[in-house]
């Protein structure tokens, strides 16, 4: 039998997306993010039973609105990546809110489940000019929301200059690995 090494993160963004991302105060609309805390028992079933560790990228404010879940999940030896505070975009935030939206999932996370994430997601996988540095700060170990490569993990770099009438500059190579992220949905049947 062949075997494979797959990488599978799960975003357990719960209600906090709808809030912030979306933008909405409309309960129904928020009832749709609850569907992620009840089905996180499903999915640590599915890992157990296949034996199989993941990585779960959770906002602050997730951790606090589903204690149980985010344990749950830390219990059953799975790694917990930062997401935010409450799925914020890093590159709407000026350098100080970015900072302190760092804090709060850090404390967040810490309070909830006694953990130190090494690893980080940007919600909307997006950053800004100061997300590397305050990464590198704060001591992470890795990054998982580029896409420059398919699996293969890879330096970060910070500075690149974009410039719409002249090259693209690559910034310097930094101290954060990049795990790279696709979103894809894929299916195949069982035989």
């Amino acid at each position: 039998m062949e075997r494979f090494t797959v990488c599978l993160t799960f975003d357990f963004d719960a209600i906090s997306g709808w809030i912030t991302t979306v933008g909405t105060r409309n309960p129904s609309m928020i009832s749709r993010g609850e569907f992620g805390a009840f089905a996180i028992p499903r999915i640590l079933a599915l890992l157990d039973r296949y034996d199989i560790a993941a990585s779960f990228a959770v906002p602050g404010h997730t951790a606090y609105a589903y204690p149980d879940e985010v344990r749950m999940i830390r219990d059953a030896g799975h790694e917990i990546l930062h997401h935010g505070w409450m799925h914020e975009n890093p590159s709407d935030l000026d350098e100080a809110r970015e900072r302190r939206v760092l804090e709060q999932g850090l404390e967040a996370l810490h309070a909830v489940a006694g953990v130190v994430p090494a690893g980080y997601r940007s919600p909307a996988w997006d950053i800004s000019p100061h997300t590397l540095g305050l990464l590198m700060e704060y001591g992470f170990f890795y990054d998982s929301s580029f896409m420059a490569r398919d699996f293969h993990p890879y330096y970060l770099r910070d500075g690149d200059v974009i410039s719409a009438d002249g090259p693209y500059v690559f910034g310097r190579e930094v101290e954060l690995v990049e795990m790279p992220v696709a979103w894809q949905i894929v299916s195949h049947r069982m035989v």
